[in-house]
C-alpha cells in the first residue's frame, strides 16, 4: 500500500497536499486521524468522498509499502508512522524550513514558498493533469490559509500562479470565504461581536441574508471588512450592514454566488459595485436603508436548489432481512457507500454503509442481518429542503446520505456527492455546448428542434459519442438522445421510463412528421429512428444498468441522466448537451471534457471492465480513432478482467460483433496495436498479432481497387491477417467459438501456404482467392504487392466455370471440380491461354470421362 501522511492535527494545507498526492501519484492513499477537530473536522465531513482516505487507527503497519509525507519534513509529527521511516521508501512535499530531526525522504520536493499545495499544483499543472472542482477548492483553501489570502510575507510568485491554476481547474471561492478564518484589525473585533449577537437573519426568496447596523461618529475606513467577516462567520448567502458614520449612511454588502447584491443597492440606493460586493451611501436612516435594499432584493436572489433537485431517485434499497453478504454485494454491483434499508412493506427503517459492513465482515459475521447493524432513526430530510439545510445535516449527524421522504413515502436519496456536485456545478460550460450545437449539420439540427418542440414537460439531451466528436470538432455519424422527464418519485420514475413520456413515445411523434423506419424496444425504454437521408436517431430514456453476473447483459432500470451517464463506460462518453429546455448546457459530471484535453480514456467504475470485458474492445476503437490512450488506472482494471471465470460470461457472438466493428474502422492496426500491447488480443480471442501486415494493409487499402460484392473489404483483410499470425490450434478454437464461415478456413489455408512459400505464386491461385485475402496475402509478404496489384489492375479474362461445365452435360458434384482443377492445371503449365482453348479442354475431358464411365452424364445428355 503506497500512504500520504501528513503531520498530527493537520491544517487545511495538509489535507489538501495529501489529496493532491492522490492525484500526483495514482493509487495512494490517505492516511488521517479519526476524528478532526475545528473547521478541518467540518470541511472533511463534506469533502470525505473526494479523497481515497484511511483512519490512521485502521492501517496495517506490514501492508504499507510507500510512505509520501506531505506539509512536514519533521519526523516527530508523523504519530505511529515514524517506525516506518527508516524501512520504507519515503517522499517528501514540504514547505517549512528544515527540522532538526529531518524525516529521510529520497524523493520529493522541499522549497520554500507559501504552501505545501504550491508544491503539488506546480507539478500537477506541468504534467498537463486535470482536477475535480472539488480537489481544486479544498487546495486553493489550504493555499489561502497558509499564505494570508496571498498576503503573508513568504508568499511567492509560485503560490499566485498556483492559485490562479486552481481557479482554472474550476476553484469555488464560496468554499475559501466558507471554511477559511480571517483575522480582523484590532479595531474590528469588538464591533464583530456585537454585530453578531445584534444581527438579523432574514429568509430572502429562500436565502439566508444577514442585516446589521450600526452608528459611530467617527469615520472607521476598514468597516467594509466586517461584512465580509460576518458572511464567513454565518455560512449566509448575503450580508449587508448600515453603518451611520460622519453624519451619512454606508452600506457594505457582500454575497455568494446565489445574490447580486450590487443590483439591489443600485436599485434602491444608487449604489454601485460586482454582484458579490457592492458599496452605497444615502441620507437615510440605517433601519429606513436596509428596508429599501430589502424591498427589492427578491428580484436579484436566485432560487436555492432543494433536495428534488439534487437527489436520485427511484432509490436502490436493501432489505433489513437480507444478510451482511448480501447486503455488501449489492453495494458492491451499483458502487454505492450505502444504502437505506427499508422492511417488508418497504417503510424506511434506517441506513446501512459500506463501512458498518466491513467491520463486521471482518468479524466473520456476514451471515448477521442488516436490522441490527443499521443506523436507526435514519436522519432524513423533505424534498423541499433546501441545499445548506441538507449540508447542515450533513454536518450535524456526519452521514453520508440523506434518504428524502415525502408523505412518509422514501422518494430519493441525497449522498455527500450530490451535495459537492452542487456547489461544483463546474466553469461555465455553455460555450462548448453551443459550440456543439452549431457543429451540427442542418439536418441534424432540425431533428433537434423538431424534437424540443415535441417534448412536454421533458429534458432533452444529446449524449455520448456525438457530443464527444463534436467536441474534437470531427464528423458527426448520428444522433443519440436522452431523454429525461424530470421524474421526482419512484411513481413517476416508472411512468417516465414505460410510459408516453418516455424515448419510445418521443420516437413515434418524431416519426409521424419526418418518416424514416422505427425501431422501439419498450422494455428498455428506447427507440431507433432511421431516416430516409441517412441520419440515424438513437432515443433513450435516462435509465441505470446493473450487471447481475461478470460479463452478462446488464439488468436496466429507470434513472436520471446522472445516471444515465453513470452506466457509460469511459468519461469521455459520459458528455450530454442539454438542448431542451434552453439555454443549452454541457453536463459533465465524471471530468470527461478534461479527460477528452488530455486524450485520456478513464473509466467510470473499478468493476467497469469486469462487468463488461467487450467495453476493452471498444476502449482500444475509440484510441485507435480518436488518438486516446488508456490511463494507468483503466491499465490496471483491463488486467483484472482477464480472468477465466469473467470471460467465460461474455458470449462468443458479443465479441465477434465488437471485433467486426473494430475491423471495420478506416485504420484498424492502432486499435488492434493498443489490443496486444495491453495484453487484451489473445486472452479475448485467442488471436496473435502482425503489427507490421496491419500497418501496410492500413496504408494499402485506402489505394488498391475493390473487386467482388463485399461491402468492407479492409475488415475481412484485417481479420485474414490476424488469422494467418495465429497457429493452427488457436485459429481452430476462434472458429468454433465465432462461428466463423468454413470458407474462411480455405481461404486462410491458401494464403497462409504463397505467404510461407509452400506453393508458388500464380495467377490461378491469386484467382482462388478472396479480394481480401489477395490485400492480406500483400501486407503479409511485401514481396507479393506488385503481383497482386499487377492482378488486380489486369483486365479479367473469361474462363470457364462450374456453370459451363454443367452446360457440356455433367450432373452437379465432385465431378465438375475434377474438370475444373484439370482446367487450373492447364492454365498454370500455359496450355491454354483463351476462353475458346478452356472451353476446347473442357468439352474433350467430358467427353473422354463419360465414354470411360468416370464421370456421370445428366439427364439432358443421356437421354
Amino acid at each position: 500500500m503506497r500512504l500520504v501522511i501528513t503531520h498530527e492535527q493537520p491544517d487545511f494545507d495538509a489535507v489538501a497536499s495529501a489529496a493532491l498526492a492522490t492525484v500526483l501519484l495514482p493509487g495512494s492513499i490517505v492516511a488521517l486521524a479519526g476524528t478532526l477537530p475545528g473547521s478541518v473536522g467540518e470541511l472533511l465531513k463534506l469533502y470525505r468522498d473526494q479523497v481515497p482516505i484511511v483512519e490512521s487507527e485502521d492501517v496495517d503497519l506490514e501492508t504499507v509499502t510507500e510512505l509520501i509525507v506531505v506539509d512536514t519534513a519533521e519526523r516527530g509529527r508523523l504519530g505511529r508512522f515514524k517506525p516506518l521511516l527508516d524501512k520504507l521508501p519515503v517522499t517528501v512535499f514540504d514547505h517549512h524550513p528544515e527540522p532538526s530531526d529531518p524525516v529521510p525522504g529520497t524523493r520529493g520536493l522541499r522549497d520554500t514558498v507559501g504552501a505545501t499545495v504550491t508544491l503539488l499544483a506546480r507539478q500537477l499543472a506541468a504534467a498537463g493533469v486535470s482536477l475535480p472542482a472539488a480537489l481544486a477548492s479544498l487546495a486553493l483553501l489550504g493555499l489561502h490559509e497558509d499564505t494570508g489570502d496571498l498576503t503573508f510575507d513568504h508568499t511567492t510568485a509560485d503560490d499566485h500562479q498556483a492559485a490562479a491554476w486552481l481557479l482554472r481547474q474550476g476553484a469555488n471561492l464560496e468554499v475559501v470565504r466558507r471554511f477559511r478564518s480571517v483575522t480582523l484589525p484590532p479595531e474590528l473585533s469588538g464591533l464583530r461581536e456585537r454585530l453578531l449577537v445584534e444581527s438579523a437573519t432574514i429568509d430572502v426568496s429562500g436565502r439566508s441574508v444577514i442585516t446589521a447596523s450600526f452608528s459611530r461618529r467617527d469615520y472607521l475606513p476598514s468597516a467594509s471588512g466586517l461584512a465580509s467577516t460576518l458572511l464567513d462567520d454565518t455560512g449566509a448567502d448575503a450580508v449587508i450592514i448600515a453603518a451611520r458614520m460622519a453624519d451619512r449612511t454606508l452600506l457594505f454588502a457582500r454575497s455568494g454566488s446565489h445574490v447580486d447584491v450590487a443590483g439591489a443597492l443600485q436599485q434602491a440606493l444608487g449604489g454601485g459595485g460586482h454582484r458579490r460586493a457592492a458599496f452605497a451611501r444615502c441620507d437615510l436612516t440605517p433601519e429606513r436603508a436596509l428596508e429599501q435594499v430589502l424591498a427589492v432584493l427578491p428580484r436579484f436572489v436566485d432560487a436555492p436548489l432543494r433536495a428534488r433537485d439534487v437527489m436520485s431517485a427511484p432509490v436502490r434499497t436493501v432489505r433489513a432481512a437480507s444478510t451482511l453478504a448480501e447486503a455488501r454485494q449489492e453495494l458492491a454491483r451499483h458502487a454505492h457507500n450505502g444504502m437505506p434499508v427499508v422492511d417488508e412493506s418497504d417503510r424506511l427503517v434506517g441506513v446501512i454503509s459500506r463501512r458498518d459492513i466491513d467491520h463486521a465482515l471482518r468479524h466473520g459475521i456476514a451471515d448477521a442481518q442488516v436490522d441490527g447493524f443499521m443506523t436507526r432513526p435514519p436522519i432524513t430530510a423533505a424534498p423541499e429542503s433546501t441545499l445548506r439545510e441538507l449540508e447542515r445535516l450533513v454536518l450535524r449527524h456526519d452521514v453520508g446520505r440523506l434518504p428524502i421522504v415525502a408523505g412518509g413515502r422514501l422518494v430519493g436519496i441525497v449522498t455527500r456527492s450530490d451535495l459537492i456536485r452542487a456547489r461544483h456545478p463546474g466553469a461555465d460550460l455553455r460555450a462548448p455546448a453551443e459550440r456543439v450545437l452549431a457543429s451540427l449539420p442542418e439536418g441534424a439540427r432540425r431533428v433537434l428542434d423538431l424534437a424540443a418542440s415535441l417534448a412536454t414537460g421533458a429534458r432533452l439531451y444529446l449524449v455520448g459519442g456525438t457530443v464527444r466528436d463534436g467536441l474534437m470538432g470531427i464528423g458527426y455519424q448520428d444522433l443519440d438522445l436522452v431523454v429525461e422527464a424530470g421524474a421526482s418519485t419512484a411513481d413517476d420514475a416508472h411512468a417516465a421510463h414505460t410510459g408516453t413520456r418516455g424515448a419510445p413515445s418521443l420516437g413515434r411523434a418524431l416519426q409521424r412528421v419526418l418518416g424514416g423506419s422505427l425501431a422501439v424496444h419498450s422494455d428498455f425504454g428506447t427507440a431507433s429512428l432511421r431516416l430516409e437521408g441517412g441520419l440515424a436517431v438513437d432515443l433513450a430514456s435516462a435509465r441505470v444498468e446493473a450487471y447481475p453476473t461478470p460479463g452478462g447483459l446488464p439488468e436496466v432500470r429507470s434513472g436520471q441522466l446522472v445516471d444515465d451517464l453513470a452506466r457509460r463506460d469511459f468519461s469521455v462518453n459520459a458528455l450530454a448537451v442539454r438542448f431542451h429546455p434552453a439555454p443549452a448546457d454541457l453536463i459533465d459530471p465524471f471530468g470527461g471534457l478534461a479527460d477528452l484535453e488530455l486524450r485520456r480514456l478513464r473509466v467510470l467504475h473499478p468493476l467497469s471492465f469486469v462487468e463488461d470485458p467487450t467495453r476493452l474492445v471498444r476502449g482500444a476503437r475509440l484510441a485507435g480513432r480518436l488518438g486516446l490512450r488508456f490511463d494507468d488506472d483503466a491499465l490496471a482494471k483491463a488486467r483484472a478482467a482477464l480472468r477465466p471465470e469473467v470471460l467465460a460470461n461474455v458470449s462468443g457472438q458479443r465479441l465477434r460483433g465488437e471485433l467486426e466493428l473494430t475491423l471495420s474502422e478506416p485504420r484498424v492496426a492502432p486499435a488492434l496495436r493498443l489490443l496486444a500491447a495491453i495484453g487484451v488480443l489473445e486472452p479475448l480471442y485467442g488471436l496473435k498479432l502482425d503489427a507490421a501486415a496491419l500497418e501496410r494493409l492500413d496504408a494499402a487499402v485506402r489505394e488498391a481497387p475493390r473487386r467482388g460484392d463485399e461491402s468492407a473489404p479492409s475488415a475481412a483483410a484485417a481479420l485474414m491477417v490476424l488469422l494467418c499470425a495465429t497457429p493452427d490450434a488457436a485459429t481452430a478454437r476462434a472458429f468454433e467459438r465465432f462461428h466463423w464461415p468454413r470458407r474462411l478456413w480455405v481461404q486462410r489455408e491458401r494464403v497462409r501456404a504463397l505467404a510461407q512459400g509452400s506453393t508458388t505464386l500464380t495467377g490461378e491461385r491469386l484467382e482462388a482467392l478472396e479480394p481480401s485475402s489477395r490485400r492480406a496475402l500483400a501486407a503479409l509478404e511485401p514481396a507479393f504487392e506488385s503481383a497482386v496489384a499487377a492482378f488486380e489492375h489486369a483486365p479479367e479474362r473469361p474462363r470457364v466455370r462450374g456453370r459451363d461445365v454443367l452446360r457440356l452435360g455433367l450432373a452437379a458434384g465432385p465431378s465438375v471440380g475434377a474438370v475444373l482443377d484439370e482446367l487450373a492445371r492447364a492454365r498454370e503449365a500455359g496450355e491454354v491461354t483463351t476462353f475458346d482453348d478452356e472451353l476446347a479442354l473442357a468439352e474433350r475431358l467430358v467427353r473422354e470421362r463419360q465414354t470411360s464411365g468416370a464421370l456421370p452424364a445428366t439427364d439432358e445428355t443421356s437421354s
